[in-house]
């Protein structure tokens, strides 16, 4: 009888940026992008050939818990975002200035091990969640932010 491993948890992730002082920790959630290869058809005798065209990777998405405490990390994406494109001067920076790296690292039950990780590269925030308050929540306040990715490579 073959014996069963023990099933991988979602919960046992890291995001980073290497230039970032964000703690990897804070984020709660993460939906890396899809990966697609655009199907091209051509023509034959009597019937079609189909053959890869070119890759296309989906937006990705971050959810980061917001800090009491003030500091770079609680402004890091609407700076970033504000480096893309600035509304108080009218326009942003080249997107070689402006393109991060993202890691994410997938852990083995030890949280330690690292088993799976995607390379996100020329990574820039797209979208920021408006913040919704309520008196009768006791929920942590997320940050919900949608990237735009270029490139994914699983190692």
């Amino acid at each position: 009888m073959a014996k069963v491993a023990n099933p991988r948890k979602v919960y046992n992730f890291s995001v980073s940026f290497p230039e970032s002082p964000i703690d990897p920790f804070l984020f709660q959630n993460v939906d890396l992008p899809d990966r697609e290869i655009e199907q091209v058809v051509h023509a034959d005798v009597n019937y079609d050939v189909k053959t890869g065209g070119r890759n296309k990777f989906g937006n990705g998405t971050l959810e980061k818990l917001l800090q009491t405490q003030a500091g770079a990390a609680t402004t890091y994406f609407w700076d970033w975002m504000d480096m893309v494109s600035n509304v108080q001067v009218g326009g942003g920076l080249t997107p070689s200035a402006y393109y991060r790296t993202m890691l994410v690292d997938e852990f083995a039950e030890d949280g330690i091990t690292v088993i799976n990780s995607w390379i996100c590269e020329e990574v820039w925030p797209l979208k920021i969640n408006g913040q919704s308050q309520k008196r009768q929540s006791s929920d942590n306040t997320m940050e919900k932010i949608e990237m735009s990715i270029n490139k994914v490579s699983k190692i």
